[in-house]
């Protein structure tokens, strides 16, 4: 297959970049609805075939933002190796927090985008992103378990998987306007705890009870 002229590669990327921040404006401000590829088009200064070529249709763009969010986290995480475990799945869990509170118009649409779209997608499209986002849960309980802070009893995809989606749910929640910003960071840390306490030790349940009676009392308040 005949490489690409650099130049070429270049444009490409520029225009792939451009088209990926206006349909985050374009979700900013008006949500799901207002994410037309003619829209995305019209604002990106493109057409639709360059938007489906270069990404695909709506619902791939949609998964393209979240893949950036994705390595916002990733890149975050980077910047604490030393973290494992149960710190560090709390890690991305308040790192996930940061972001979505830090731009609550785009990421609110894009929970909600992402929940609009999960019903219908192609487990193709959906499917890598969702099993990336899972590894660093997957992760913290192998880590976890290798600490003594878990038996291991329970496997790692499963209960990996078992936290991202309490998380998931919880931002959903947010994003159309149900949870508080407290509520939310209490509820996302709950889930997290609890799931992990399914598992814990004794050494591990010391550390996650206090954690979890913290966030009984932020989600009662």
């Amino acid at each position: 297959m005949t490489e690409l002229p650099e130049s070429r590669v270049r444009n490409m990327d520029a225009r792939r970049r451009r088209i990926l921040e206006e349909a985050s404006r374009l979700l900013a401000a008006g949500g799901t609805d207002a994410l037309t590829l003619r829209a995305l088009a019209t604002r990106a200064c493109v057409t639709v075939p360059t938007i489906y070529n270069l990404i695909g249709p709506k619902d791939e763009v949609v998964a393209a933002l979240i893949a950036e969010a994705l390595d916002t986290m990733d890149h975050a995480m980077a910047t604490t190796p030393s973290l494992r475990g149960i710190a560090r799945a709390e890690a991305a869990v308040r790192s996930n927090i940061s972001l979505c509170f830090g731009e609550p118009d785009r990421y609110g649409a894009l929970y909600r985008s992402l929940h609009h779209i999960q019903g219908r997608a192609d487990d193709a499209m959906l499917g890598p992103l969702l099993r990336r986002a899972g590894e660093v849960f997957q992760a913290s309980v192998r880590e976890a378990h290798k600490d003594g802070d878990l038996h291991g009893r329970l496997r790692a995809l499963p209960l990996g998987h078992h936290i991202l989606h309490g998380q998931l749910e919880t931002f959903r929640l947010w994003g159309v306007g149900s949870l508080s910003p407290a509520a939310t960071e209490a509820r996302a840390l709950y889930a997290l705890f609890v799931g992990l306490m399914a598992d814990a030790t004794k050494q591990g349940r010391k550390v996650l009870l206090p954690r979890i009676c913290t966030c009984e009392v932020m989600l009662e308040q």
